[in-house]
This record gives structure tokens, sequence and C-alpha cells, in this order.
């Protein structure tokens, strides 16, 4: 298969770097994602997209096989987690034999999304740009200033993207002191991981959600029950993929978690 690659005018800015050692399936993703008008260049195996990277190849979203030899998927994007906020891409997980395990590993690790193969080009494309959106949303909120008294809504969103990340470092700080059973009940975590996607404008499925969770898949699916019978989450259909199902925050489950990150951030008026 060949594929015109695009690039930028300078050769070094990419919106996807695809990361496979089977060069058709790479040429593949590449076609798909080039024919959607994003800019995409291959890498054959992880050291070789290492190297890319290393030589000042930027790129917003990775696309990785999970088996690859020597240096695999997931310790690829492991490496990748190192990164500080502005040079890290957002990473997408492509695999033809992922189960629950890989996704709870690939989320840990901070991927935004975990594609099965075969590949559905509607499915990546879409998964990539929500990926694009999440990565531009969480860059300007590392670089716009916090300045006390401003209501600017970029300000807005970087106090709440920071506030979720002290949450995160608190339950990581938890988790070194106290047994995780005392805290095993996971509904909160899903809120909190649904509200963070909202921000960022990206989707989450009901696998990615209930891997994030850090339960068994059957308890995750249980709360996520509950959480809708509260009206506070909600299932959607993907019109494009049967196969897959998005979780979103209801109305009232935004205004709710809103709500409690106004008054954490000390923002409430009445």
């Amino acid at each position: 298969m060949t594929t015109a690659l695009r690039t930028s005018p300078e050769g070094h800015d990419l919106d996807v770097l695809i990361v496979d050692d089977e060069a058709e399936a790479a040429e593949e993703l590449v076609e798909y994602l080039s024919k959607a008008g994003l800019h995409c260049r291959p890498a054959f195996d992880a050291w070789a997209a290492l190297r890319m990277l290393a030589e000042g190849y930027r790129s917003d979203v990775v696309v990785t096989d999970i088996r690859m030899p020597e240096l695999t998927g997931m310790e690829f994007a492991e490496r990748l987690s190192r990164l500080g906020d502005k040079e890290r891409p957002e990473i997408i997980v492509v695999s033809g034999h992922a189960g629950f395990e890989d996704a709870v590993e690939a989320l840990r690790l901070g991927a935004r999304d975990l594609l099965t193969k075969p590949i559905d080009g509607k499915r990546l494309v879409q998964a990539v740009k929500s990926a694009k959106i999440a990565r531009q949303a969480r860059h300007a909120g590392a670089a716009d200033p916090i300045e006390k008294g401003t209501d600017r809504p970029q300000d807005g969103l970087a106090r709440k993207k920071a506030a979720l990340a002290d949450l995160r470092a608190v339950r990581r700080l938890r988790g070194k002191y106290f047994p995780s059973d005392l805290f095993a009940d996971p509904c909160w975590e899903m809120l909190l991981d649904l509200y963070d996607a909202s921000l960022g404008q990206a989707e989450v499925t009901v696998t990615s959600l209930g891997a994030a969770s850090g339960v068994p898949l059957t308890t995750a699916l249980r709360r996520m029950e509950a959480l809708q019978s509260h009206n506070l989450i909600i299932r959607i259909e993907d019109r494009d993929d049967k196969r897959r199902t998005i979780m979103k925050l209801t109305d009232a489950g935004l205004h709710a978690v809103e709500g409690f990150f106004d008054t954490y951030l000390g923002r409430r008026t009445s």
C-alpha cells in the first residue's frame, strides 16, 4: 500500500505518529488519517518512534500497537508518560487481543483510548480528533496563568484541571498508606473521569471507564447502573459503531460535579 504522507512544511510537527511493527498495518492507519486531513507519519517499531521524537518530531497524538518486539507498546507508552506536560502526546493504544488487564494498564499509563483490530477507519479518526482536542485543552490550561480575581473561561478551566490533578494526587498518596479495599467504591472516580473528559471535550467508552475505575468490570458495571439510577450519568450508543457505547455526565451530573468544584475552589457565591 502506497500512502502520501501529509507533513507540515517544517516536517517536524505532526498530528499523529503511528507506531506498528507491521508496515502494512501502519500504512493503512496513515491512509485512514491522511484522508481525514491529518498530518501523520509511521514508525515501524517503538525504538524508531523514540528516535523520531529525539530528532525533534512533535506529535499531538501517538497511536501505538501493543504487541511489538523488543520494546512493547506498553513500555513505549510508559516512556512517553515521563515527558513533561507540553511535550507529552495523547496516546491511543491498538491491539488485536486486548483484554481488560491491557485496558487497565494502558489507562494507568495515560492512554486516551484503546482500539481493537481490525480497526474501523471512522472510529480511528474520531478517537484521534477527540484526543487532539483533549491535548489542546490540556496544553492551553498549562500555558494559561491563573490570576487571582479573574473570571475568564480559560482561567476557570485551568483551575478545574488543577483541582482534578490535586484530587488524583491525594488518591495516589492515600494508596501508599491505606489498604485499597477501604476505598473500593469506584463511583466518585468514574464521575471525576467523566468530568475530566467533559472539560477536554473527549469521549469515554464503557470499557475505558470500567478499566479506569480500578475494580473488576462486573463491579464497575453495577456502579454505573447505580449512577444512572440517580440520573448522574447516561449511556449513548455510538451511531457509527454499534459495538461501542459512550458514557457521559447528565446535565444534573455535570451540575453536581461543577458545584463540588466551585465549592472546592472557594468560588461558590450562593
